[in-house]
Protein backbone atom coordinates (compact mmCIF):
# COMPACT_ATOMS: atom_id res chain seq x y z
CA UNK A 1 0.00 0.00 0.00
CA UNK A 2 1.59 3.19 -1.14
CA UNK A 3 1.63 6.57 0.56
CA UNK A 4 -1.14 8.07 -1.60
CA UNK A 5 -3.55 5.24 -0.76
CA UNK A 6 -2.91 5.74 2.94
CA UNK A 7 -3.62 9.46 2.65
CA UNK A 8 -6.84 8.78 0.71
CA UNK A 9 -8.08 6.26 3.26
CA UNK A 10 -7.21 8.60 6.12
CA UNK A 11 -9.13 11.47 4.53
CA UNK A 12 -12.15 9.25 3.94
CA UNK A 13 -12.13 7.96 7.49
CA UNK A 14 -11.88 11.49 8.86
CA UNK A 15 -14.82 12.60 6.70
CA UNK A 16 -16.90 9.67 7.92
CA UNK A 17 -16.12 10.44 11.55
CA UNK A 18 -16.90 14.15 11.18
CA UNK A 19 -20.20 13.46 9.44
CA UNK A 20 -21.44 11.77 12.62
CA UNK A 21 -23.98 9.06 12.98
CA UNK A 22 -26.58 10.82 10.83
CA UNK A 23 -25.50 8.71 7.89
CA UNK A 24 -26.84 5.56 9.54
CA UNK A 25 -29.60 6.89 11.86
CA UNK A 26 -32.58 9.14 11.19
CA UNK A 27 -32.44 12.67 12.67
CA UNK A 28 -35.63 13.42 14.65
CA UNK A 29 -34.59 16.88 15.89
CA UNK A 30 -37.12 18.67 13.64
CA UNK A 31 -40.07 16.34 14.15
CA UNK A 32 -41.75 18.77 16.55
CA UNK A 33 -42.43 21.14 13.67
CA UNK A 34 -44.84 18.63 12.10
CA UNK A 35 -46.76 17.80 15.28
CA UNK A 36 -50.30 19.10 15.83
CA UNK A 37 -51.19 20.88 19.09
CA UNK A 38 -53.40 19.11 21.60
CA UNK A 39 -56.46 21.22 22.48
CA UNK A 40 -58.46 20.44 25.61
CA UNK A 41 -61.43 22.22 27.15
CA UNK A 42 -61.45 23.09 30.82
CA UNK A 43 -64.46 21.58 32.55
CA UNK A 44 -65.87 23.59 35.47
CA UNK A 45 -68.80 22.99 37.84
CA UNK A 46 -72.24 24.26 36.94
CA UNK A 47 -72.74 27.94 37.89
CA UNK A 48 -69.04 28.80 38.15
CA UNK A 49 -67.84 32.17 36.91
CA UNK A 50 -66.26 32.14 33.52
CA UNK A 51 -62.49 32.37 33.52
CA UNK A 52 -60.68 35.23 31.78
CA UNK A 53 -57.07 36.36 31.45
CA UNK A 54 -56.63 39.78 33.08
CA UNK A 55 -53.76 41.69 34.67
CA UNK A 56 -54.51 42.33 38.32
CA UNK A 57 -52.74 45.39 39.77
CA UNK A 58 -52.92 45.63 43.57
CA UNK A 59 -54.31 48.95 44.85
CA UNK A 60 -54.93 50.09 41.30
CA UNK A 61 -57.38 52.76 42.39
CA UNK A 62 -54.80 54.42 44.63
CA UNK A 63 -52.22 54.88 41.85
CA UNK A 64 -52.15 58.39 40.38
CA UNK A 65 -52.66 58.95 36.70
CA UNK A 66 -49.62 59.47 34.47
CA UNK A 67 -48.82 63.16 34.06
CA UNK A 68 -47.55 64.72 30.88
CA UNK A 69 -43.77 64.42 30.52
CA UNK A 70 -41.51 67.47 30.64
CA UNK A 71 -38.64 68.17 28.22
CA UNK A 72 -35.55 66.21 29.15
CA UNK A 73 -32.71 68.33 30.54
CA UNK A 74 -29.20 67.00 30.05
CA UNK A 75 -27.37 66.83 33.40
CA UNK A 76 -24.47 69.26 33.56
CA UNK A 77 -21.09 68.30 34.86
CA UNK A 78 -19.56 70.45 37.62
CA UNK A 79 -17.97 73.59 36.25
CA UNK A 80 -14.24 73.16 35.77
CA UNK A 81 -13.31 76.81 36.41
CA UNK A 82 -12.93 78.37 39.86
CA UNK A 83 -13.28 82.02 40.93
CA UNK A 84 -10.22 84.09 41.76
CA UNK A 85 -9.30 86.99 43.97
CA UNK A 86 -7.79 89.93 42.09
CA UNK A 87 -4.00 89.65 42.38
CA UNK A 88 -2.04 92.55 40.93
CA UNK A 89 0.78 91.66 38.55
CA UNK A 90 3.52 93.92 37.18
CA UNK A 91 6.40 92.96 34.91
CA UNK A 92 9.58 94.79 35.93
CA UNK A 93 12.97 94.71 34.19
CA UNK A 94 14.46 92.17 36.60
CA UNK A 95 11.39 90.51 38.17
CA UNK A 96 7.66 89.91 38.03
CA UNK A 97 5.83 91.43 41.00
CA UNK A 98 2.60 90.13 42.52
CA UNK A 99 0.55 92.29 44.88
CA UNK A 100 -1.14 89.61 46.99
CA UNK A 101 -4.10 90.67 49.19
CA UNK A 102 -2.98 88.45 52.07
CA UNK A 103 -0.38 88.33 54.81
CA UNK A 104 3.23 87.37 54.18
CA UNK A 105 2.89 84.06 56.00
CA UNK A 106 -0.16 83.05 54.00
CA UNK A 107 1.55 84.06 50.75
CA UNK A 108 4.62 81.99 51.62
CA UNK A 109 2.44 78.99 52.46
CA UNK A 110 0.65 79.20 49.10
CA UNK A 111 3.96 79.45 47.24
CA UNK A 112 5.42 76.50 49.17
CA UNK A 113 2.39 74.33 48.36
CA UNK A 114 2.59 75.36 44.71
CA UNK A 115 6.27 74.45 44.49
CA UNK A 116 5.61 71.07 46.10
CA UNK A 117 2.96 70.27 43.49
CA UNK A 118 5.23 71.52 40.70
CA UNK A 119 8.29 69.55 41.83
CA UNK A 120 6.64 66.27 42.79
CA UNK A 121 8.63 63.85 44.93
CA UNK A 122 11.37 65.40 47.03
CA UNK A 123 11.91 68.83 48.55
CA UNK A 124 11.48 71.76 46.15
CA UNK A 125 12.85 74.44 48.51
CA UNK A 126 16.60 74.91 48.80
CA UNK A 127 16.70 77.73 51.37
CA UNK A 128 14.01 79.65 53.19
CA UNK A 129 14.20 82.76 55.36
CA UNK A 130 11.62 85.10 56.84
CA UNK A 131 11.23 87.05 53.60
CA UNK A 132 12.65 84.81 50.85
CA UNK A 133 12.27 81.34 49.33
CA UNK A 134 14.85 79.85 46.96
CA UNK A 135 14.07 76.64 45.11
CA UNK A 136 16.18 73.76 43.91
CA UNK A 137 16.79 73.64 40.13
CA UNK A 138 13.76 72.38 38.18
CA UNK A 139 14.30 70.18 35.15
CA UNK A 140 11.43 71.02 32.79
CA UNK A 141 12.94 69.05 29.89
CA UNK A 142 14.36 65.74 31.19
CA UNK A 143 17.04 64.13 29.05
CA UNK A 144 16.68 60.77 27.38
CA UNK A 145 19.17 57.96 27.81
CA UNK A 146 21.31 58.89 24.80
CA UNK A 147 21.34 62.59 25.66
CA UNK A 148 22.29 61.78 29.24
CA UNK A 149 25.13 59.56 28.01
CA UNK A 150 26.36 62.32 25.71
CA UNK A 151 26.33 64.83 28.58
CA UNK A 152 28.37 62.42 30.70
CA UNK A 153 30.96 62.06 27.93
CA UNK A 154 31.21 65.74 27.00
CA UNK A 155 30.66 67.00 30.58
CA UNK A 156 28.23 69.55 29.15
CA UNK A 157 25.05 69.27 31.17
CA UNK A 158 21.73 70.98 30.39
CA UNK A 159 20.73 74.07 32.32
CA UNK A 160 18.01 73.80 34.94
CA UNK A 161 15.72 76.52 36.25
CA UNK A 162 15.75 77.78 39.85
CA UNK A 163 13.37 80.37 41.30
CA UNK A 164 13.61 83.02 43.97
CA UNK A 165 10.61 84.54 45.78
CA UNK A 166 11.01 87.67 47.89
CA UNK A 167 8.15 88.74 50.22
CA UNK A 168 7.53 92.21 51.64
CA UNK A 169 4.34 92.89 53.62
CA UNK A 170 2.89 96.38 53.10
CA UNK A 171 -0.34 97.53 54.80
CA UNK A 172 -1.90 94.09 55.06
CA UNK A 173 -0.84 93.05 51.56
CA UNK A 174 2.27 91.27 50.35
CA UNK A 175 4.50 92.46 47.52
CA UNK A 176 6.07 89.31 46.08
CA UNK A 177 8.95 89.46 43.60
CA UNK A 178 9.54 86.40 41.40
CA UNK A 179 12.92 85.83 39.71
CA UNK A 180 14.74 82.91 38.12
CA UNK A 181 18.19 81.88 36.97
CA UNK A 182 19.76 79.03 35.02
CA UNK A 183 21.93 76.62 36.98
CA UNK A 184 24.22 74.16 35.23
CA UNK A 185 26.46 71.48 36.69
CA UNK A 186 30.12 72.58 37.02
CA UNK A 187 29.18 76.10 35.81
CA UNK A 188 28.81 79.28 37.86
CA UNK A 189 25.09 80.20 38.00
CA UNK A 190 23.88 83.35 36.30
CA UNK A 191 22.28 86.29 38.08
CA UNK A 192 18.62 86.48 39.02
CA UNK A 193 16.49 87.85 36.17
CA UNK A 194 12.82 88.24 35.30
CA UNK A 195 10.87 85.09 34.35
CA UNK A 196 9.68 86.76 31.14
CA UNK A 197 13.16 86.06 29.72
CA UNK A 198 12.44 82.30 29.64
CA UNK A 199 9.32 80.56 28.34
CA UNK A 200 9.29 77.83 30.99
CA UNK A 201 9.90 80.24 33.87
CA UNK A 202 7.28 82.65 32.55
CA UNK A 203 4.73 79.84 32.28
CA UNK A 204 5.39 78.87 35.92
CA UNK A 205 4.96 82.48 37.07
CA UNK A 206 1.65 82.81 35.23
CA UNK A 207 0.42 79.53 36.69
CA UNK A 208 1.38 80.77 40.16
CA UNK A 209 -0.68 83.92 39.60
CA UNK A 210 -3.77 81.80 38.99
CA UNK A 211 -3.02 79.51 41.92
CA UNK A 212 -2.72 82.43 44.34
CA UNK A 213 -5.99 83.96 43.17
CA UNK A 214 -7.81 80.66 43.44
CA UNK A 215 -6.43 79.76 46.88
CA UNK A 216 -7.29 83.17 48.32
CA UNK A 217 -10.84 82.84 47.03
CA UNK A 218 -11.29 79.43 48.65
CA UNK A 219 -10.03 80.58 52.06
CA UNK A 220 -9.95 84.37 52.06
CA UNK A 221 -8.09 85.83 55.01
CA UNK A 222 -9.95 89.12 54.82
CA UNK A 223 -13.70 89.61 54.67
CA UNK A 224 -13.13 92.79 52.67
CA UNK A 225 -11.77 90.68 49.80
CA UNK A 226 -15.02 88.83 49.22
CA UNK A 227 -16.68 91.60 47.22
CA UNK A 228 -13.53 92.02 45.12
CA UNK A 229 -13.44 88.28 44.46
CA UNK A 230 -17.05 88.27 43.29
CA UNK A 231 -16.46 91.17 40.90
CA UNK A 232 -13.19 89.83 39.44
CA UNK A 233 -14.13 88.42 36.02
CA UNK A 234 -11.23 85.97 35.62
CA UNK A 235 -11.76 82.32 36.61
CA UNK A 236 -9.16 79.54 36.40
CA UNK A 237 -9.20 75.75 36.03
CA UNK A 238 -6.85 73.12 37.50
CA UNK A 239 -4.64 73.24 34.38
CA UNK A 240 -3.97 76.98 34.63
CA UNK A 241 -6.29 77.98 31.76
CA UNK A 242 -8.44 81.08 32.34
CA UNK A 243 -11.97 82.07 31.38
CA UNK A 244 -14.05 85.23 31.66
CA UNK A 245 -17.32 85.39 33.57
CA UNK A 246 -19.66 87.54 31.49
CA UNK A 247 -22.71 87.59 33.76
CA UNK A 248 -26.14 85.99 33.52
CA UNK A 249 -28.05 85.47 30.28
CA UNK A 250 -25.64 87.47 28.15
CA UNK A 251 -27.04 88.39 24.73
CA UNK A 252 -24.93 88.39 21.52
CA UNK A 253 -24.93 92.19 21.47
CA UNK A 254 -23.68 92.34 25.07
CA UNK A 255 -20.95 89.83 24.23
CA UNK A 256 -19.86 91.91 21.27
CA UNK A 257 -19.73 95.05 23.43
CA UNK A 258 -17.64 93.23 26.06
CA UNK A 259 -15.18 91.97 23.44
CA UNK A 260 -14.96 95.39 21.81
CA UNK A 261 -14.22 97.07 25.15
CA UNK A 262 -11.40 94.56 25.72
CA UNK A 263 -9.89 95.13 22.27
CA UNK A 264 -10.94 91.69 21.01
CA UNK A 265 -12.37 91.23 17.51
CA UNK A 266 -14.83 88.61 16.26
CA UNK A 267 -13.56 86.99 13.06
CA UNK A 268 -16.34 86.70 10.43
CA UNK A 269 -17.13 83.17 9.29
CA UNK A 270 -19.03 80.02 10.13
CA UNK A 271 -16.83 78.96 13.05
CA UNK A 272 -16.82 81.13 16.20
CA UNK A 273 -13.36 82.74 16.21
CA UNK A 274 -11.89 85.81 17.86
CA UNK A 275 -8.55 87.59 17.62
CA UNK A 276 -6.65 90.31 19.51
CA UNK A 277 -6.13 92.16 16.19
CA UNK A 278 -8.52 93.10 13.38
CA UNK A 279 -9.45 90.13 11.14
CA UNK A 280 -7.46 91.48 8.20
CA UNK A 281 -4.28 91.47 10.33
CA UNK A 282 -4.61 87.85 11.48
CA UNK A 283 -1.76 85.59 10.30
CA UNK A 284 -2.91 82.46 8.48
CA UNK A 285 -1.27 79.51 6.78
CA UNK A 286 -0.89 80.26 3.08
CA UNK A 287 -0.31 84.00 3.46
CA UNK A 288 2.38 85.53 1.26
CA UNK A 289 5.19 86.81 3.51
CA UNK A 290 8.69 88.18 3.01
CA UNK A 291 11.69 85.88 3.27
CA UNK A 292 14.40 87.96 4.96
CA UNK A 293 18.00 87.26 5.90
CA UNK A 294 20.05 89.14 8.51
CA UNK A 295 22.73 91.43 7.08
CA UNK A 296 24.23 92.71 10.35
CA UNK A 297 23.60 95.52 12.81
CA UNK A 298 20.10 94.19 13.44
CA UNK A 299 19.02 94.82 9.86
CA UNK A 300 17.42 92.38 7.41
CA UNK A 301 17.27 92.13 3.65
CA UNK A 302 14.35 90.76 1.68
CA UNK A 303 15.18 88.05 -0.85
CA UNK A 304 11.78 86.95 -2.15
CA UNK A 305 8.21 86.14 -1.14
CA UNK A 306 7.12 82.77 0.23
CA UNK A 307 3.90 81.16 1.41
CA UNK A 308 3.54 80.76 5.17
CA UNK A 309 3.62 77.02 5.91
CA UNK A 310 2.92 77.15 9.67
CA UNK A 311 2.35 79.56 12.54
CA UNK A 312 5.49 78.73 14.52
CA UNK A 313 6.95 82.23 14.11
CA UNK A 314 3.66 84.06 14.70
CA UNK A 315 3.10 85.80 18.05
CA UNK A 316 -0.02 85.19 20.10
CA UNK A 317 -1.38 88.63 19.19
CA UNK A 318 -1.58 87.81 15.48
CA UNK A 319 -3.48 84.54 15.83
CA UNK A 320 -7.17 83.67 15.86
CA UNK A 321 -8.70 81.46 18.55
CA UNK A 322 -11.89 79.38 18.73
CA UNK A 323 -14.23 80.36 21.54
CA UNK A 324 -17.53 79.29 23.05
CA UNK A 325 -20.01 80.59 25.60
CA UNK A 326 -20.60 78.09 28.40
CA UNK A 327 -23.81 78.43 30.42
CA UNK A 328 -23.49 77.30 34.02
CA UNK A 329 -25.16 77.94 37.33
CA UNK A 330 -22.65 80.67 38.16
CA UNK A 331 -23.42 82.51 34.91
CA UNK A 332 -22.22 82.69 31.33
CA UNK A 333 -18.51 82.20 30.67
CA UNK A 334 -16.31 83.01 27.71
CA UNK A 335 -13.93 80.08 27.15
CA UNK A 336 -11.13 80.65 24.61
CA UNK A 337 -9.39 77.60 23.16
CA UNK A 338 -5.62 78.20 23.27
CA UNK A 339 -4.55 74.55 23.06
CA UNK A 340 -2.86 75.10 19.68
CA UNK A 341 -0.15 77.33 21.19
CA UNK A 342 3.13 76.14 22.70
CA UNK A 343 2.39 77.63 26.14
CA UNK A 344 -1.41 77.68 26.61
CA UNK A 345 -1.25 79.14 30.14
CA UNK A 346 0.70 82.18 28.95
CA UNK A 347 -1.54 82.79 25.94
CA UNK A 348 -4.67 82.42 28.06
CA UNK A 349 -3.25 84.86 30.60
CA UNK A 350 -2.48 87.49 27.94
CA UNK A 351 -5.98 87.23 26.50
CA UNK A 352 -7.86 87.54 29.80
CA UNK A 353 -5.71 90.51 30.81
CA UNK A 354 -7.46 92.42 28.03
CA UNK A 355 -10.65 92.17 30.10
CA UNK A 356 -8.98 93.27 33.34
CA UNK A 357 -6.79 96.20 32.35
Amino acid sequence: MNKFTLQLMGAGSLTLILSGCSVFFTDHSDDYQDQKPVVSTLEVPQGSASSKDTLVIPNETEIADLESSKPFVTPRAPFVFYPMVAVGITEQDDAIEFLVPASKEKSKRIVADFLTALHGAGTPISTQTDDQITTVPFDFHPQGWWASLWSSVTRIHPAKTAFSFHFNEIEGKTLMRVQFRDEQQDVEPSGWISPDQNDDAYSVAIRLWGTIGRQLNQSSAYLSNRDDAASFPVWVDHKGIYSIRLGNNVSPSELEMTLSAAGIYIVPGVDPLLAPVPPEDVARIGDVVDFNIPVGKGEKQKLFNVYRRNLDDVSWEEREYPYKITHQKAGDFLVIDVSATDYPEVTSFHLVQRFVN
